[in-house]
């Protein structure tokens, strides 16, 4: 009788705590994380944070969604509080509002990693028609300012181009592989893909600009303060991605998810983290934002007239939201992950 006891003791535990799992497990709240392009290095940081579990860790079953060509779709619902974050270089121009409820919290990438692309018919800038059909994926975004950019410097005129909205990296490079566009820039991965097509790449960003807020992290600012330990942990889980990914400690993992999860090729995840991770450092070490890269961003926004020359934008200070991010860094840093 005895022995019975303790075996329905036991049965009785192992069923508690299972129920308690299971009850942890429903009570998980739904994050759907919208990215330009899921299997870009621009994703990488979100993606690693489901794999290892980290987002479970803090309340919620997260998963990303393309929202190819419809970032400023994206942005809006951010700033009708639809989403509490969104990463995209379309975030500044509706931050900078009067009004606005978006404020940048950092960046998962300060530098603008783009290469303009031409099909195979075209061996160098003298080989593109006029006008020269560019695809993009909506004026605000970095890639407008890149393509127009290294034409100009080719010698182009702006009233000789003819912009063609097709979406997302991917769907440029779609584009032009199908001849529908002559250009369009794309990331590091995509540049590979056109590469390995035998497309024509024809310049890069890295030749006129280094630093540049474009993978902007917007969060939105009622949010923030309605749910300000939601917010930070959310954040903060953000930081512990860019950290985790920038430690060369964690290279099987990080290769495991950019070829397994986000399905890449095994050598084109290869040059994606040797280049983009280790050499050029795209993915700041704790998703930190610069005055400097929102500067250059604006800067490149008033250039191409994607922002209106009269616009009144307010000091960089308040575009970023330094004393958020410091939360988050403390977050990240008292949960001790630094020190390993």
């Amino acid at each position: 009788m005895k022995h019975e006891r303790i075996a329905r003791g036991v049965v009785a535990v192992v069923l508690g705590a299972s129920l308690l799992f299971a009850g942890h497990a429903l009570a998980l709240e739904k994050l759907r994380i919208p990215v330009a392009s899921p299997n870009s290095s621009t994703a990488l940081v979100q993606q690693m944070g489901i794999f290892k579990g980290w987002f479970k860790e803090i309340g919620y079953d997260a998963a990303v969604y393309s929202v190819s060509g419809g970032e400023n779709a994206a942005v809006l619902a951010l700033e009708r509080g639809q989403l509490p974050f969104f990463s995209s270089d379309d975030v500044v121009p509706l931050a900078i509002r009067p009004g606005s409820n978006i404020r940048v919290v950092g960046t998962l990438m300060n530098t603008l990693p783009y290469w303009l692309v031409g099909g195979k018919h075209v061996k160098s800038y003298k080989d593109l028609p006029r006008p020269v059909k560019v695809g993009i994926s909506s004026p605000t975004s970095g890639n407008v300012y890149v393509s127009l950019k290294l034409l100009e410097t080719a010698g182009i005129d702006r009233k000789d181009v003819r912009l063609v909205k097709v979406g997302g990296s991917s769907a440029r490079l779609a584009g032009v592989k199908a001849g529908k566009i002559d250009v369009g820039s794309l990331t590091f991965g995509n540049m590979l893909r056109a590469r390995e097509a035998q497309l024509t790449i024809l310049g890069a960003a890295n030749q006129f600009v280094k630093e540049y807020a474009f993978t902007q992290l917007g969060m939105n600012k009622n949010y923030i303060k309605d749910n300000p330990e939601k917010a930070t942990a959310m954040f903060g889980t953000l930081v512990r991605g860019c950290a985790y990914v920038n430690d060369p400690a964690n290279k099987e993992e990080v290769m495991h998810v950019l070829t397994k999860v986000m399905r890449n090729k095994q050598s084109l995840a290869e040059e994606m983290y040797e280049i983009e991770v280790v050499q050029n450092k795209h993915i700041p070490d704790r998703c930190q934002g610069t005055e400097a890269g929102i500067k250059a961003f604006l800067d490149s926004a008033f250039w191409t007239k994607s922002i209106p020359a009269d616009t009144k934008v307010p000091p960089i200070d308040q575009i970023l939201f330094p004393e958020f991010y410091e939360k988050g860094l403390a977050w990240y840093n008292n949960k001790g992950w630094m020190k390993k």
